[in-house]
Parts: structure tokens; C-alpha cells; sequence
């Protein structure tokens, strides 16, 4: 069975009721599955969810992976995670105790991203993946 993951962030009554559509369309196939649907809810500024990035590694960047051939040869996860975290992510400036500035590498780590960044990372590397190199997620 494909896996399920969507976020949707609620400002009103609209978003509201596409939660409530997408958990009517999911549940029951899930369990005919004999598989739990899992309901979070996270405020936007939290760090971000293991779920999050489990959900980016098997569902996004394992897709790409899979399917793009770029200069005539596949990449590891690794690579492409590497080459889309520094696609979308922006370094952050960093001053040094000796005034000196340095850019650091952004990061999905703990305590680096949010559950919104993250969200809208992944929803950009999708989005790009889909488009501009042909990727067909399930």
C-alpha cells in the first residue's frame, strides 16, 4: 500500500474541511489494510516531526533517487539530499565571536527546521522534482 502523508495548514473552515476529506478518503482503505491512520497536530513553529523526515527520505528523496539519471548516471539519496538542501534550504549567517561572519550549511536536523519549513521544503523539492526532472511519485 502507498504510503499516506499530507500536511495541511489550518487558517479556516476550508482547510478544516479538507482534513476532514482526506482522512474520509484515507481511513477506510487503511483499515481494510488492517493499518492506524495517525492524526497530528503541531503548531507550525515546533521543530520539525521524525514523521516529517521519514516521510522526505522514503517518499520524496527515495523517488528521485530511483529515477533520475542525471549526466548519464543515478545518484545516491545522500547526493540528492545534499544537492536539494542546497536548491531550497538558505544558508543562515552566523557572526563569530571575532565579528567574522560565516555561512552555515542549512540543516533538516533536530532543532534546525521547523515543522512549517519543513513542509514548504519538501513540498519545493517535490514540486521541482515532479517538474523539471520527471519524477512520478505514488
Amino acid at each position: 500500500m502507498t504510503e499516506v502523508y499530507r500536511e495541511i495548514l489550518l487558517r479556516g473552515r476550508a482547510d478544516w474541511a479538507e482534513v476532514v476529506s482526506t482522512v474520509r478518503a484515507a481511513a477506510p482503505a487503511m483499515a481494510r489494510a488492517g493499518r492506524p491512520l495517525r492524526v497530528i497536530l503541531a503548531d507550525e513553529d515546533q521543530d520539525r516531526l521524525e514523521e516529517q523526515i521519514r516521510y522526505y527520505w522514503s517518499a520524496v528523496i527515495g523517488p528521485i533517487a530511483e529515477q533520475v539519471w542525471a549526466d548519464g548516471r543515478r545518484y545516491s539519496p545522500k547526493a540528492w539530499h545534499l544537492h536539494m538542501k542546497d536548491k531550497f534550504l538558505t544558508a543562515r549567517e552566523l557572526r563569530l565571536p571575532d565579528g567574522s561572519i560565516k555561512f552555515v550549511q542549512p540543516s533538516i536536523a533536530r532543532g534546525e527546521i521547523t515543522v512549517g519549513q519543513m513542509a514548504e521544503y519538501t513540498t519545493r523539492v517535490t514540486a521541482y522534482a515532479a517538474a523539471d526532472l520527471g519524477v512520478q511519485f505514488d
